[in-house]
């Protein structure tokens, strides 16, 4: 028998809780774009049919409209506010705080993850880089000797 799952009303939450929710959908101003989302797609639907609406929707404002009413821009534009207030709650680091062990260890490889000395994608290698005129097998290299 499987257990059922209740989810808490809004008086039993957390009022600290970060929910996306309530970002895409709470505001008087998400409902209001919401709801002229699919009004706009019905209208652009009718326009098939209607060559007055068909005039709206082939213009430049009706461009901007579109991109204005598009469902993933409306929750992108929504949604800001949640990702700035979540951002927020994460914990700083401190300035002074520096992993210098790691930050040693990516210095002494390139970029293929080799030793920097003997990697041909990291110019610190020398001759050895792809990129050097002195290397054969770079695809730049001319062999004046013949």
């Amino acid at each position: 028998m499987m257990a059922a799952t209740i989810e808490p009303n809004d008086a039993d939450r957390n009022p600290d809780e970060l929910r996306l929710r309530d970002w895409l959908w709470r505001p008087w101003y998400a409902k209001l774009w919401w709801s002229g989302v699919p009004v706009y797609w019905l209208g652009m639907l009718a326009a098939l049919k209607l060559d007055a609406l068909a005039e709206v929707y082939h213009s430049a404002a009706g461009g901007y409209l579109n991109v204005l009413f598009f469902p993933p821009i409306v929750a992108l534009v929504l949604s800001f506010g949640f990702l700035r207030q979540w951002l927020s709650s994460l914990p700083a680091r401190d300035p002074d705080e520096m992993d210098d062990g790691g930050l040693w260890n990516n210095r002494r490889f390139g970029p293929s993850r080799m030793p920097r000395q003997f990697d041909p994608l990291d110019p610190a290698s020398g001759p050895l880089w792809v990129g050097n005129t002195l290397n054969p097998t770079n695809p730049g290299y001319v062999n004046r000797a013949s």
